[in-house]
């Protein structure tokens, strides 16, 4: 019997496996991944399509060997869990090299087996050409194909976060591309303001968007990848990627622990689920968020990181409570930064809050200063009692500086008053006087 098992070697699995060894270093801890890689910045991915980063290595923080010698704990790739079973404080792992099935026995458990890309039931993940574009084992897949085959038209099947990057990955690569949803807008799950600003940078770069357009099959005819519409109109590619979300990687347990519909372990905010030596956390877990009080769905990397070290210190005895997520987030598309923290005007209403919404645009840096470019930013705030409840923000520099800012008035409870007066930096190279968050507050506000 091992004193910890953890599943998983990525940010959650890893981030506990740190802290406990930190802990209790005399504690024998075993991490099992289900690839060869573990450790590395998935969310990287696109760029290295694109050729910001120049390698797929560039993105490994730790291999197996590394993370044993620096820290002490070893990790054994390519071993998948098949079921857990508290009774006996056991799980099964195959062996994906042999086939070999065996038992490990644990004093406690940590599942951090993240998320796996939803698979299309149309398609025909062997087809060549047709690629998920989840790990670096996918990415080597893609990089290997760009190169050798050099297609020169992509169709990207969704239009989220990864499909946005992913576009302008290719696109910057000299590929033609096309992109097709069953929604009617991009980037539909961000609030309108987002929205209309992708739609219009997707038209000035002349990438083809196909809404509410609902692909039904993929073959490939005569050296082409053709896909088929549900009214029938066809499409043909070079290169075809599916990336239409992921699903909680929790196959092997949501018979033995209690999940919600969409699979992710639902976990107090210690980490704990309902068994008492079982904990979870990360994309394959729910998580506490602070302003609706209960348990969301919201796999990031930041929040892995978060949610793994909480756990990791109280498996190991400590007592810390996770505060919780606000959804803070932000993505780049071509020069556009797109950011959003809180709840929108859609999401604050739909949960019942009367809310009021405002907004303002400025330039992001003095107005006489080089290089200044608009920024503009929204606000929510509730009717009653003025307190901040979300803000988006859109910019051609770096939405962060004011989602950042946002957040941790959202996160604190503030109200518009204090936002629209508190002691932001000023200088012409990096901000103007009055910047576009505390102008939307001061609108707010009425001052």
């Amino acid at each position: 019997m091992v004193d910890f098992l953890i599943l998983g070697a990525d940010a959650a699995g890893l981030s506990a496996a740190v802290q406990i060894k930190r802990r209790l270093p005399d504690s024998e801890i075993r991490v099992i991944s289900k690839g060869r890689i573990i450790s590395y910045g998935a969310c990287g991915i696109p760029y290295v399509i694109s050729g910001d980063i120049p390698t797929p290595q560039k993105l490994v923080h730790n291999t197996p060997e590394s993370f044993e010698r620096t820290r002490g704990i070893p990790v054994r790739i390519r071993h998948e869990a098949k079921g857990v079973f508290p009774q006996e404080h056991s799980v099964e792992i195959r062996d994906l090299d042999t086939g070999e099935t065996y038992r490990e026995t644990y004093g406690k458990l940590l599942i951090g087996t993240g998320a796996q890309p939803v698979v299309l039931p149309f398609i025909d993940y062997a087809l060549e050409g047709v690629f998920n574009l989840h790990t670096i084992e996918d990415l080597e897949r893609v990089l290997l194909f760009l190169e050798e085959k050099k297609p020169r038209r992509a169709a990207i099947i969704g239009a989220g976060n990864i499909g946005l990057e992913l576009a302008e990955a290719l696109f910057r690569r000299g590929l033609r591309v096309q992109m097709f949803d069953i929604q009617p807008e991009p980037a539909f799950l961000w609030p309108s303001m987002i929205r209309k600003a992708v739609t219009a940078k997707i038209r000035e770069k002349e990438i083809e968007f196909l809404g509410g357009t609902a692909i039904r099959s993929l073959e490939r005819r005569n050296g082409r990848l053709v896909l088929t519409a549900q009214d029938n109109a066809s499409f043909e590619a070079d290169v075809v990627f599916s990336v239409v979300g992921t699903t909680p990687a929790t196959g092997f347990c949501r018979d033995t622990l209690n999940t919600k519909k969409n699979g992710a372990i639902i976990t107090d905010r210690h980490g704990q689920t309902c068994e008492p030596d079982i904990y979870a956390a990360g994309d394959c877990a729910s998580v506490y968020h602070c302003l609706l009080d209960r348990n969301v769905y919201f796999p990031l990397g930041s929040t892995a990181n978060k949610m793994g070290r909480i756990a990791g210190i109280n498996m190991s005895g400590g007592d810390i409570e996770f505060p919780g997520v606000i959804g803070t987030q932000i993505v780049k598309f071509f020069e556009l930064s797109l950011a959003k923290t809180g709840l929108s005007q859609e999401e604050a209403e739909k949960e019942g809050f009367r809310v009021r919404r405002y907004s303002a645009a400025r330039l992001d840096k003095a107005s006489y200063y080089p290089g200044a470019e608009q920024a503009k930013v929204e606000i929510v705030c509730e009717d009653d009692s003025s307190v901040l409840l979300g803000a988006v923000a859109v910019s051609e520099a770096n939405a962060v500086q004011f989602i950042d800012a946002a957040a941790v008035a959202v996160f604190a409870g503030m109200d518009i008053r204090d936002l629209a007066w508190f002691d932001s930096a000023y200088a012409p190279p990096f901000a103007p006087v009055w910047n576009a968050l505390i102008s939307a507050a001061l609108k707010a506000s009425k001052v």
